[in-house]
């Protein structure tokens, strides 16, 4: 214990010594000291929070008596020694690249070049840092893991009777939210060279989309849940009941309107294209809620088919809210887990390579218009795979058919910001281009549409949420009409001419 305590006291020092440093480098006007000599020191506050976060980790082992084997004695000292200097480094690379002031602080375009290159690489390779450390644990750990805290009963699992106080379901949506804000404050600083521009719609869009996803649950579940039951039950958000769909419609929509009624003078879509991907993170975030909790899983599957999964994760998927401890050598299909790498996936996907890579073939507005096609493609795929038990509405299909139409409001929404940018600057038109890319969409609806319909038709409807052949052709069904209207709504520009040449 006592090693525990010295060696956090010492990594807690290191880390605020080259915090210190670091920031009073980026405050004063005049830097005391030249930045390679600064970023020396720092480097040498990193060293030390190494070596201590490290030792404090294998001191948990002498604390408790514990008795690793080989390859876990391996993961905590080696484990320890990534997470403890990758995190340094992805924190310092971070303050220096963006806040740093360049050359007028004397960071060189080469140093900037490879602060950039070392956050780029830091952070990914912290988090995997993170799962190998936690394998030198794992085995110690009771299971279910602990899903909140209560004030009079201490730490609270899945597998007790009583709630807790403090859910670490709303700790990761809090954590996740709190993450955003920060990134899309950074954002808006690098175009507008202010801080604070979105504090206040982040207080009033937050706590609307806790509103929106309790209303959605409520509206969803009302024949499972609360007809009949006391009015009051609406309002029990403490006993769990939140829809992530409900809550992206509503916060986006209060965001809106709150941050143009705030804020003028500043262009509504480029917020709403920094703003908006960045839910997909808060999202991946709050999915591990449902990990503490042991909800929102799938089937039962094969343990040797997750056994590559962190072994903390697939321990703790054995254990289901509602069906209680698998058979031995299965666990409940971690969904979570899928869902948040693909929200991941999905903000790199929308934000670098929409956001940046192919920026000047997008218009204001896409990437927005972007997260509520990506959320609702995820959401199609994944409510099928979904224990029953954690489906909404009486038949299972409420969260489905949102997730449908959230994929073609996405679509007609980017169809028609294009069109309407479109008509609003009239500009030549290549009408051998529109012609191809037009039959080529043309060809992939049409294919949708008919192997959709085929599938339906070859099978009797089902009322029940799975990937059936039913199913799929509803969901290539609506994919095809979706993208048929876009195509329509987008086929005018090659009737239009340049204003010029109809003046002429």
């Amino acid at each position: 214990m006592v090693l525990f305590i010295v060696s956090a006291v010492i990594a807690l020092v290191a880390l605020g010594v080259g915090l210190y440093l670091a920031i009073n480098h980026i405050k004063n006007t005049i830097p005391p000291m030249p930045f390679k000599k600064t970023l020396r020191r720092v480097l040498i506050t990193i060293g030390v929070f190494t070596l201590a976060f490290a030792t404090m980790m294998v001191s948990i082992y002498l604390w408790g008596n514990l008795k690793p084997a080989a390859y876990e004695l391996s993961a905590a000292i080696i484990g320890g020694l990534l997470v403890g200097f990758l995190g340094p480094v992805s924190l310092f690379s971070f303050l220096f690249h963006y806040y740093g002031g360049g050359e007028a602080k004397g960071i060189s375009k080469g140093f900037d070049k490879w602060m950039f290159t070392a956050l780029m690489a830091a952070f990914p390779l912290f988090l995997i840092s993170i799962m190998f450390l936690t394998d030198g644990f794992a085995r110690f750990c009771v299971y279910p893991l602990v899903n909140g805290i209560s004030f009079t009963k201490g730490f609270v699992s899945p597998a007790s009777s009583d709630a807790p106080n403090i859910a670490f379901y709303a700790l990761c949506i809090l954590s996740g939210a709190l993450y955003v804000y920060f990134l899309c404050d950074h954002k808006m600083y690098l175009q507008y060279g202010k801080h604070g521009i979105l504090e206040s719609t982040f207080l009033v869009a937050f706590p609307a989309g806790i509103i929106g996803a309790r209303i959605f649950y409520v509206i969803g579940n009302w024949n499972v849940e609360f007809a009949g039951e006391v009015w009051w039950k609406m309002f029990a958000i403490w006993e769990g009941g939140l829809t992530i769909l409900g809550g992206a419609l509503m916060g986006i929509v209060v965001g809106v309107a709150w941050f143009m009624w705030r804020n003028k003078g500043y262009n509504i879509w480029l917020a709403v294209d920094i703003i908006v991907p960045t839910i997909l993170i808060a999202q991946a975030v709050g999915r591990w809620g449902n990990f503490f909790n042991c909800e929102v899983h799938g089937a039962l599957s094969p343990l040797d088919q997750w056994s590559w999964l962190p072994r903390f994760i697939w321990e703790n998927a054995r254990f289901s809210s509602t069906s209680g401890i698998a058979p031995e050598g299965y666990i409940y299909v971690p969904l979570f887990f899928i869902e948040c790498l693909t929200n991941l996936l999905g903000y790199f996907v929308l934000a670098h390579v929409f956001g940046i890579a192919l920026r000047k073939h997008t218009e204001l507005g896409d990437l927005a218009f972007g997260y509520i096609i990506w959320y609702g493609l995820t959401r199609v795929f994944m409510e099928p795979l979904r224990d029953s038990a954690f489906n909404m509405g009486s038949n299972g299909f409420w969260s489905w058919i949102w997730s449908l139409a959230f994929v073609v409001v996405g679509a007609l929404a980017i169809a028609l910001n294009h069109l309407i940018r479109f008509l609003r600057k009239p500009r030549e038109v290549n009408k051998l281009t529109y012609i191809i890319g037009s039959a080529s969409v043309g060809a992939v609806t049409i294919a949708l549409v008919v192997v959709g319909a085929v599938l339906m038709a070859g099978s009797s409807f089902t009322n029940k949420l799975a990937l059936d052949q039913f199913n799929v052709g509803l969901i290539l069904l609506f994919l095809g009409i979706a993208v048929l209207f876009g195509l329509l709504i987008t086929l005018p520009p090659l009737f239009i001419k340049k204003k010029e040449e109809a003046n002429a």
